[in-house]
């Protein structure tokens, strides 16, 4: 059974942040300020495609191939985490830094069949972007509000 968009939206914005940098724990949500050493950034996850579940194993594996397609890109990259507001959607995933994250983040999420990534541009601005054609009525690489 599929979830209707304005229910996963309003589960997206209602979902919480946080990337583990070397100076501690960071957190983001929509809508708000990021913190400076996350201006830009971009967090991109692999479990759950398309917010259909997957087992414990698919998402784990899902996983250890996006980092290994993050570290071929050689974009600075640090671990993050989703808290949504259901525990069974927390999910890991990395935030990619710097100017190349914003299109390289894009680009994962559509390859990982994600329907959105949080993006931070440089103003510190943090927000959903739809990678999934008509996720809630946008295009890919559109923001969510």
């Amino acid at each position: 059974m599929s979830v209707p968009h304005e229910a996963l939206r309003a589960a997206y914005l209602a979902t919480t942040w946080s990337v583990r940098t070397p100076g501690g724990t960071l957190r983001l949500a929509s809508g708000g300020p990021a913190p400076r050493p996350l201006r830009p950034a971009a967090i991109v996850t692999a479990y759950n495609p398309a917010s259909v579940r997957s087992s414990p194993a698919e998402n784990r594996a899902a996983a250890r191939r996006l980092l290994d397609e993050v570290a071929a890109l050689r974009v600075p990259c640090l671990p993050a985490r989703a808290h949504a507001p259901d525990p069974r959607w927390n999910e890991p995933g990395v935030a990619l830094l710097g100017p190349a994250a914003l299109d390289a983040a894009v680009r994962l999420g559509v390859a990982w069949r994600q329907n959105a990534i949080l993006t931070v541009d440089e103003a510190g601005l943090v927000s959903l972007v739809a990678t999934r054609p008509g996720f809630c009525g946008r295009g890919v690489g559109e923001v969510i509000g």
